[in-house]
C-alpha cells in the first residue's frame, strides 16, 4: 500500500469494510429456526396432560383419519372471493384471515407453518440459496407417532424435510417463474392418485403457478383469474370425492401478493392470507369470511391437535379455536389446556416463577384452570363456565405467545462490536485520506507495515483470549475464535494509523508534519451529503427514500446550472470582445439542456410506481396496460432503443454501431414474441459478443507493441466497449418501458459533466480540477441512485424484479439467475460508474494536444496525470459510498428494538450490504483493467 499504488490501499479498505459489514450482518440477525429447540429448552416435548389439580383428564379421541393441507403460493385474502373462487367461497366450513409475519417469502413462511415460531429475517437470503433442514416440526412429531406424510409441489419442502415424507413429488424447477401451469398440473395428477389411497395421514400440496404469474405478469393479469378458477376446481374435486367422508381439507397460502405482483414486504396484500376449512359434515357453512384474524404460526399447534400428534417443541403459538367447534366442550378445553401448558413450560424456562406470578397473564392462567376444573366437576355442563375457561386460556396463550416471540430476538453482540469497530475505522480512514494530506504520516504514503501488523496480531490474540475468558465473546468453536483475531488485529492497526494522523491534525510536531486539507469541498455538496445520511434515521424516509433522491438530485443540478449562469454573465460583462461574448451567449443558451434534464426527471418519475404507502400507485406502464394501449408501451420501447443506439455512436466505430443495431433490434423482436425467444436471443448475444470482440481481439494482438500513449488509447477503447456491452445487456434485461431510462441516464451524465467542464474552462482558479472532480463524482452517485429508483426499485423486498433472471433460461440456475437479477437491479450504478471512468480517460485524451502545446506535457505525464485523477475519483467515490453505510450500521443498532425494525430497517440493511458488494466487484474489475492494460 504505497503511494505509487493507491488502488491497493482502496482495495484493502474496501475489503475490510465489506468483511466488517458481512460480520455485522451475521451478528445482527437472530438465531435461525434450526436452533429454536436449543434456545427454548432441552428438546423434550410437552406431554399431554393427564390431570388438572387432582382431577383426572381423559385424552380426547383423534380427529379425521386423513388431513390435506393445500398451500396456494401467493393467494392473498382478497383473491378468495365469490367471483374469483366461487365454490371455495360458498362451501367452506370455516373462512378466516391469517396474519403473516415478515419477510413474506416462501421458505421462512413454511417454517412458521410447521414449527409454530416466527422465522428469522435472514431466511429471506436463504430462500434463494441453501436451506437447512429443520430439527423439530409437525412432520417430525408425525413421524414419531409412526404416521405417514406425503408431499407434492415446491421442492423447498424437501430441502426442509429430506427424510420426513414417505413419498414426495417435487417440482424440479420451483424457482422457474415462467412455469404457470405444468408444475401445478403435475401436483393435481398426484392429488388424484393419492386421494384414493389409505396409507397416509397427512397430504401436503403446494401449488406455485399463482405466485409465478404474479412475478411475471402482475396481480392484475387475466391469467391470475384463470389460475384462481383452476385452484377452485381442485378444491371442488377434492371435497366431492367419495373418500372425503373421512378427510379434512385446509386451504391457505404461505404469503400474499402485492399489487405489483411481487412479495417480501409488509403491505396488507402480502401479510393477509385466507385459511379455509372443508369437511364432509359442517355444523355451519361459512357464507362470508369471519371478521376475526389469527396468526399464521397458529397453524402448527392447530394441525398438531387435528392430526392427533404432539405439539412441536418449537411452537410459540396459540390454537385456532374456530376449527374445533365440532369437538365436544370437554375436548375443546382439554386441547386449550394442553397448548397453554406447553407455552407455560417454555415461559418458565425463560423467566423466573416469581416474575411470572406478578404478571396479569398468570391470573388468567389460574382462572382458566379453576373454571376448567369447575366445569369438569359439575354434573350439569355450564356454558358460562365453559366460555370463561375458554376465553382465559385464549387470553393467556396470546399474551405468552407474544412474550416468547419477543424474547426470540437475540443478537450476537460480540460479532456486532467487532464489525462496527472495523467498518467505522475503515470508513474513517477512507474519509481522512480523502480530506487530509500528510506525506509522512498518511496511510497511503507509509504503506503497509508488517512489523506493526504482527504486533497488532499479538495484541489481538491477548484481547481475544481475555474476552473469551470473561465471557464477553461467546465460545463457539476454535476456528471461529481464531478467525475473530484477524478483524481485531486489523482494527488495532487502523486505530494506530488514525491516531497518528489525528495527532498531526490537532498537535503537529512542526509545520513540516502538519496535516492539511487537500480538497476544497463546496458547502452545498457537504450539506446535501449530510441530509442524505440524516434521512436514514427515519423509518418513513427510508420507506420513501426515492423522494430524497428526487429532490436532492434536481437541487444539485439546479445549483450547477446556477453556477454556470452566474459565471457566464460575469464573464459577459467583463469581456469586450464580440466573438467571445457571442460564444458565451451560445453556451448560456446551451444550458437549456439543464431544463431538459429536469423534464426528464419528471417523466422518468412516473414510469414506475414505487411509493411504499401507495399514494401514486398508477404509473404510466400500469395505465397503458389496463387501458389496453400496448401500442404506447411498444412506442416507449422503440424510442428508448433508438435513442440508446444514437447515443452509442459517440463510443463506437461504424462496424460496432452495426452490431449494436442488430443487438437492439433483436431486443425489440424478443419483446414482440416472448413465446418464441430463441432466435432473437441468439442474434442478440451474437451482436454483443461481436461488438466486444472487435476491440478486444485487435488490442490483445497488438498489446506488446504499445507504448504509454497507445496503452491509454487501448484502455479507453476497452472501457468504451465494456460500457457499450453493459448498456446492451441492460436493454435486454429491463422491462420494455424501462429501456428509455438507459439513454436518459447517459444523456443526464453527459450534460452534467459538460456543465462541470464549462465551469473549469471559465475560471480555473475558482473552479480548480479537484473541485470539478468532486462535482462529477457526487453527481454520478446522485444520478445513479435516482435512476435506481426510477426503475421501480425501493427499500422493500417485494419490489425486486426477478423476471430478468429467467430471460433465455429453461431451468433454474441460482448463480446465473442471481447475476442477471443483480445486473438489472443495479444497472444504473454500474453503468454510471463505467461512464465516469471512461469520461475521465476520454477528457484527458481529448485535451492532450492543448496541454502539450501550453504545458509541454509528455505522453507519460499524460498517463500519470490521468491515473492521479482516476484514483482521486475512485477514493471520493468509495468514501461517499461507504460512509453512509457505516453510519447506517450504527443506526440499525440504535433502532434494534424499534417497532419497524424488521419491516423497514432490516430490508434496507440487506439492500445496503448488497449494494456495497456490487460496488466492490465493480471496483475490482475496473482496477484489474488498469493493471492488465496499463
Amino acid at each position: 500500500m504505497d503511494k505509487a499504488n493507491p488502488s491497493c490501499f482502496l482495495f484493502c479498505m474496501l475489503t475490510l469494510f465489506v468483511s466488517g459489514s458481512l460480520l455485522f450482518f451475521l451478528g445482527f440477525f437472530p438465531a435461525s429456526q434450526s436452533q429454536l429447540v436449543e434456545i427454548y429448552g432441552n428438546g423434550n416435548v410437552t406431554t399431554k396432560p393427564t390431570e388438572l389439580d387432582g382431577v383426572n383428564l381423559k385424552v380426547p379421541a383423534g380427529g379425521p383419519k386423513q388431513v390435506i393441507l393445500l398451500v396456494i403460493d401467493a393467494l392473498r385474502f382478497d383473491f378468495a372471493t365469490a367471483s374469483k373462487m366461487p365454490y371455495a367461497y360458498d362451501h367452506s366450513c370455516k373462512f378466516l384471515s391469517l396474519k403473516v409475519d415478515i419477510p413474506t417469502v416462501t421458505m421462512p413462511r413454511l417454517k412458521s407453518i410447521v414449527t409454530g415460531a416466527v422465522s428469522n429475517f435472514i431466511d429471506i437470503v436463504l430462500n434463494l440459496g441453501h436451506t437447512t433442514a429443520l430439527k423439530d416440526s409437525l412432520l417430525h412429531r408425525l413421524r414419531a407417532k409412526e404416521k405417514t406424510a406425503v408431499f407434492a409441489g415446491d421442492r423447498t419442502w424437501i430441502e426442509l424435510f429430506p427424510r420426513e415424507f414417505s413419498r414426495y413429488y417435487e417440482n424440479i424447477d420451483s424457482f422457474f417463474v415462467y412455469d404457470f401451469f405444468l408444475g401445478d398440473s403435475n401436483i393435481t395428477d398426484t392429488l388424484k392418485q393419492e386421494i384414493q389411497r389409505n396409507d397416509w395421514n397427512f397430504l401436503i400440496l403446494h401449488y406455485l403457478g399463482l405466485d409465478h404469474i404474479g412475478h411475471v405478469e402482475g396481480s392484475e393479469s387475466e391469467t391470475i383469474f384463470k389460475k384462481l378458477l383452476e385452484m377452485d376446481s381442485v378444491i371442488e374435486y377434492t371435497t366431492k370425492n367419495p373418500k372425503f367422508e373421512n378427510q379434512l381439507l385446509l386451504v391457505t397460502a404461505d404469503h400474499g401478493m402485492r399489487n405489483g405482483g411481487g412479495h417480501g414486504g409488509n403491505e396488507k396484500e402480502e401479510v393477509n392470507v385466507p385459511i379455509m376449512l372443508f369437511q364432509a359434515k359442517c355444523l355451519t357453512k361459512s357464507k362470508r369470511p369471519s371478521s376475526s384474524q389469527r396468526n399464521q404460526i397458529d397453524l402448527a399447534p392447530t394441525l398438531a391437535i387435528i392430526l392427533d400428534i404432539d405439539i412441536p417443541e418449537t411452537s410459540l403459538s396459540c390454537l385456532i379455536p374456530e376449527f374445533f367447534d365440532s369437538y365436544t366442550q370437554e375436548a375443546q378445553l382439554y386441547h386449550l389446556l394442553y397448548n397453554a401448558q406447553h407455552l407455560m413450560n417454555k415461559l418458565t424456562r425463560k423467566l423466573s416463577m416469581n416474575y411470572i406470578q406478578q404478571r396479569a397473564y398468570y391470573q388468567w392462567w389460574q382462572e382458566a384452570r379453576n373454571s376448567h376444573k369447575h366445569f369438569l366437576l359439575s354434573n350439569v355442563s355450564s356454558l358460562v363456565t365453559f366460555e370463561k375457561a375458554k376465553q382465559n386460556y385464549m387470553r393467556f396463550s396470546k399474551e405468552v405467545s407474544r412474550q416468547l416471540t419477543q424474547t426470540l430476538v437475540e443478537f450476537e453482540y460480540d460479532f456486532i462490536v467487532i464489525a462496527l469497530t472495523l467498518t467505522t475505522l475503515s470508513a474513517l480512514t477512507l474519509l481522512l485520506n480523502v480530506l487530509f494530506e500528510n506525506p509522512l504520516l498518511c496511510v497511503m504514503s507509509k504503506g503497509f507495515s508488517l512489523t506493526v501488523f504482527l504486533r497488532c496480531c499479538f495484541m489481538a490474540t491477548i484481547i481475544n483470549y481475555l474476552c473469551h475468558y470473561f465471557n464477553y465473546i461467546s465460545s463457539r468453536s476454535l476456528i471461529i475464535g481464531i478467525l475473530l483475531t484477524l478483524p481485531v488485529a486489523f482494527s488495532l492497526y487502523l486505530i494506530w494509523d488514525l491516531f497518528q494522523l489525528i495527532l498531526q491534525i490537532i498537535l503537529p510536531l512542526s509545520p513540516k508534519f502538519k496535516a492539511h486539507f487537500k480538497l476544497s469541498i463546496p458547502s452545498v455538496l457537504t450539506t446535501i451529503f449530510f441530509i442524505q445520511i440524516a434521512t436514514r434515521g427515519s423509518s418513513s424516509l427510508i420507506e420513501e427514500e426515492h423522494w430524497t433522491w428526487y429532490y436532492l438530485t434536481p437541487t444539485l443540478l439546479i445549483f450547477l446550472t446556477a453556477q454556470n449562469f452566474h459565471n457566464n454573465i460575469k464573464h459577459f460583462w467583463r469581456n469586450q470582445k464580440l466573438r467571445e461574448n457571442m460564444l458565451l451567449l451560445r453556451q448560456t443558451f446551451e444550458m437549456r439542456n439543464a431544463i431538459f434534464l429536469l423534464l426528464i426527471i419528471v417523466f422518468c418519475r412516473y414510469l414506475n410506481a414505487n411509493d411504499a404507502r401507495g399514494y401514486y400507485t398508477m404509473d404510466l406502464a400500469t395505465i397503458f396496460r389496463r387501458k389496453g394501449n400496448l401500442f404506447y408501451l411498444d412506442l416507449i420501447l422503440l424510442t428508448g432503443l433508438s435513442l440508446l443506439w444514437w447515443l452509442l455512436r459517440k463510443y463506437n466505430s461504424p462496424l460496432q454501431m452495426f452490431t449494436c443495431l442488430v443487438a437492439l433490434l433483436s431486443v425489440f423482436g424478443y419483446r414482440q414474441s416472448p413465446k418464441y425467444p430463441g432466435v432473437p436471443l441468439v442474434i442478440f448475444w451474437c451482436g454483443v459478443l461481436t461488438t466486444a470482440c472487435i476491440h478486444y481481439s485487435d488490442i490483445c494482438c497488438k498489446r506488446g507493441r504499445n507504448h504509454s500513449l497507445g496503452a491509454t488509447f487501448n484502455l479507453l477503447a476497452l472501457l468504451k466497449t465494456n460500457l457499450t456491452c453493459c448498456l446492451l445487456v441492460s436493454a435486454l434485461l429491463h422491462d420494455p418501458h424501462n429501456v428509455i431510462l438507459l439513454p436518459a441516464l447517459i444523456f443526464m451524465l453527459e450534460t452534467s459533466y459538460q456543465l462541470c467542464d464549462n465551469l473549469y474552462l471559465k475560471d480555473k482558479r475558482l473552479y480548480n480540477r479537484s473541485y470539478i472532480l468532486i462535482l462529477k463524482t457526487v453527481l454520478t452517485i446522485f444520478i445513479a441512485n435516482t435512476f435506481y429508483f426510477f426503475q421501480g426499485n425501493s427499500n422493500k423486498l417485494s419490489t425486486i424484479n426477478i423476471n430478468p433472471g429467467y430471460i433465455g433460461l429453461k431451468s433454474y440456475n441460482a448463480l446465473l439467475v442471481g447475476s442477471l437479477i443483480t445486473l438489472n437491479m443495479y444497472c444504473a450504478q454500474i453503468n454510471a460508474y463505467l461512464y465516469l471512468v471512461w469520461h475521465m480517460f476520454n477528457t484527458q485524451v481529448q485535451t492532450l494536444p492543448i496541454r502539450q502545446e501550453k504545458e509541454q506535457i509528455t505522453n507519460m505525464q499524460l498517463f500519470e496525470s490521468t491515473e492521479e485523477d482516476l484514483y482521486l475519483v475512485l477514493n471520493l467515490y468509495t468514501t461517499t459510498t461507504v460512509v453512509p453505510v457505516a453510519v447506517y450500521w450504527w443506526l440499525l443498532i440504535a433502532f434494534r428494538y424499534h417497532l419497524f425494525i424488521y419491516s423497514v430497517y432490516a430490508p434496507k440493511a440487506i439492500y445496503e450490504c448488497f449494494q456495497i458488494l456490487v460496488f466492490y466487484l465493480n471496483f475490482i474489475i475496473t482496477t484489474l483493467y488498469f493493471k492488465l492494460f496499463k
